[in-house]
């Protein structure tokens, strides 16, 4: 894999970094409404994509980006200065569940490093007891609730397997969800992931389904339309 990915305004440095840039991030990063939203905090910022995505669709916004690997921080701060948005982004070295944030953010985004993929077939009140990820996943809920503006979003990428039990055991029990992406990896692979769409607000549910490669393993025309501004190269 290379250590750079080039995108269509940016390049993303990934040399060093624990996660690099996939489907997971490039959906994200895509679906995400940025809206006019002024204020933006990635948790778990990784490589920094999906801030530089955001900051891409909305000119205005200025994000806070966390990470807490230490090469893969200085990778993301780099990313930042190189970028055409570098007076908007600024890259923070810590924990999340730590650090001190001051404010609260019109739009919170994550793509969670703590996935539970494995024993997808154990009772949820077993995997409950098993992994300390859902532990995490709690404190990250409330860390969204604290942080998060009244009128403000959190949207955030996960294993289909893992939102269903996230949403059994009511982990997101103070916010509502307004959208759901269903990512389905072929139409014979469905529910390969989940895009969810949170926010105070109590309104009906908007779902979506889409499918990102055709039986001949090409790229659909809905996932071409969907990413066809950060793509640097044609799918």
């Amino acid at each position: 894999m290379s250590s750079i990915f080039k995108f269509k305004e940016f390049d993303v440095l990934q040399k060093d970094s624990v996660l690099k840039v996939g489907t997971d991030s490039m959906l994200l990063g895509a679906i995400i409404d940025a809206g006019h939203s002024q204020s933006g905090l990635d948790l778990g910022a990784g490589t920094g994509v999906l801030s530089l995505m955001v900051a891409q669709k909305n000119k205005d916004i200025y994000i806070d980006a966390i990470e807490n690997d230490i090469p893969t921080y200085k990778e993301c701060n780099f990313n930042f200065k190189s970028s055409q948005y570098s007076n908007r982004l600024v890259a923070i070295s810590d924990s999340y569940f730590e650090y001190p944030f001051e404010k609260k953010y019109d739009l919170i985004f994550s793509n969670p490093p703590f996935y539970i993929e494995e024993g997808v077939n154990m009772k949820p009140s077993n995997r409950l007891s098993k992994h300390g990820s859902i532990i995490k996943f709690k404190k990250l809920a409330s860390l969204v609730v604290d942080k998060l503006a009244v009128q403000g979003c959190f949207w955030i990428v996960l294993p289909y397997e893992l939102y269903n039990l996230l949403v059994d055991m009511n982990v997101f029990n103070k916010l509502f969800i307004n959208e759901l992406y269903n990512i389905h990896s072929k139409e014979s692979k469905l529910n390969s992931r989940v895009i969810v769409k949170f926010s105070f607000t109590n309104k009906k549910m908007v779902v979506k389904d889409l499918v990102l490669r055709k039986s001949d393993n090409t790229y659909t025309s809905e996932y071409i339309e969907l990413t066809k501004d950060f793509h640097f190269n044609k799918l």
